[in-house]
């Protein structure tokens, strides 16, 4: 099973499109922290959102496609702007230009501060760019740039052969973030029926490893057990994508996080059955991408590590949980971790903008539905790795210890070959 093959000319093109949306987001978040650089901020942000405008009108994209990622964010820059224009300074000895406004009928004095209302402003300049350079790069080209930019950049065998099996799979990506197979009209309460018999949900793994262990008896390119971690993390990957399109309520923000509960059963999963160290790190990193390329998430490219962190989280995790007695319990305590570390994006965003401490209270907000819903996703676990275990397959053989170690040589991964060829039971 070899990574899809790409023209040079169109390699080369993904790769500078990943260079591009790099360095628009450094130069957006650098120049306005720089002291040496900070007075021209203003030009700097401008001129680079003015270039993302021109370049999306240069290339035909829809107003729509423009406008729908923006409209995600009006709360946030509501909540920024409401921050610094309505709150006293956070320095007293800043020097903040404040306009006393007498309020109508009761005249009460509203202190106005015009400083603060030009940091706001420049913040939603700076996440507008991110938008808008991440919205240029997933909807020009071939639709699939970013994830080819990313296979150039040697990045370890079993991220780059699942990324290309499951975009393979899914027909690559849709840029409008719908499914054709329907999959969106099925409830949240069905989908964790199935999920909890595991029936379906264990026989598209299956299936995933049966294909990924064709194709290397065919090319004979990679070993058994790369194979094997491939096609666990392509067919969870393909799971994750079918639980995001899921919706309780179209149309309504309902418990913000609340997918969690099946989402994070399926990190386990990846952990668990993966000779790889960092299965569940490499399912999230992929589903992030995923999620990316449907236009899934409000701030662009750094949506990718909402996705990252948990799998991170639950790969560290996981292996110390399994040794506790209470191990339903343990499972609740990790995915309540792997929520925290899911809100990493709206946070990371706040410390790139160096917002005032008020500012973290946005993505406080959506944290307590997650942690509810990440404590839940413990009990789910459970009932899913016994229902997966009845009906899972054998890992390969212990003969086939030498092929694993040549698989971690080349994904730069060390890892004992005793924990590797020892099969992870509950």
């Amino acid at each position: 099973m070899r990574p899809r093959r790409t023209h040079p000319i169109t390699a080369k093109v993904a790769v500078l499109k990943v260079l591009y949306l790099l360095a628009v987001t450094a130069v957006a978040f650098i120049v306005p922290t720089a002291a040496a650089i900070r007075p021209a901020r203003w030009f700097v942000v401008s001129a680079l959102l003015a270039i993302q405008i021109l370049l999306l009108l240069a290339c035909r994209i829809g107003v729509n496609e423009v406008v729908r990622p923006i409209w995600r964010l009006k709360w946030l820059f509501l909540f920024l702007i409401g921050c610094y224009f309505l709150l006293p300074p956070e320095h007293p000895e800043a020097g903040d230009t404040i306009v006393y406004w007498h309020v109508p009928l009761n005249g009460w004095l509203v202190p106005l501060n015009f400083s603060g209302l030009e940091r706001a402003v420049l913040m939603c300049l700076q996440i507008l760019t991110l938008v808008l350079a991440s919205t240029l790069v997933r909807l020009t080209g071939s639709g699939n740039d970013l994830a080819a930019g990313l296979r150039a950049f040697g990045l370890p065998n079993l991220f780059v052969y699942s990324l290309d099996h499951t975009l393979e799979l899914l027909g690559g990506a849709q840029r409008s973030g719908r499914r054709g197979d329907g999959r969106r009209d099925r409830g949240f309460l069905s989908t964790m029926k199935r999920l909890l018999r595991g029936g379906e949900f264990a026989a598209t793994i299956h299936a995933n490893i049966g294909r990924a262990g064709e194709r290397a008896r065919l090319h004979g390119d990679i070993g058994v057990h790369l194979a094997h971690d491939t096609g666990i993390v392509t067919g969870i990957a393909l799971c994750m994508a079918s639980v995001k399109v899921l919706k309780i309520f179209p149309g309504f923000p309902f418990a913000p996080g609340h997918k969690v509960v099946l989402l994070f059963p399926l990190y386990v999963l990846a952990s668990r059955l993966t000779y790889s160290r960092w299965g569940a790190t490499a399912a999230g990193s992929i589903m992030g991408v995923i999620a990316f390329l449907q236009g899934d998430g409000r701030f662009g490219v750094l949506e990718v590590f909402k996705h990252i962190t948990p799998g991170l989280v639950i790969d560290i995790g996981e292996p110390l949980v399994r040794r506790l007695p209470n191990w339903a319990f343990g499972y609740c305590l990790l995915g309540f971790a792997a929520a925290v570390a899911r809100i990493s994006t709206d946070l990371l965003l706040v410390l790139l903008l160096g917002a005032r401490a008020e500012v973290y209270l946005f993505p406080a907000a959506v944290l307590v539905p997650n942690l509810v819903a990440g404590l839940l996703s413990g009990l789910v676990t459970t009932y899913v790795l016994r229902a997966f275990a009845r009906s899972a397959e054998p890992k390969p053989p212990q003969a086939d210890a030498q092929a694993m170690r040549d698989d971690n040589c080349e994904e730069g991964t060390p890892h004992s070959t005793t924990t590797a060829v020892s099969p992870r039971t509950d």
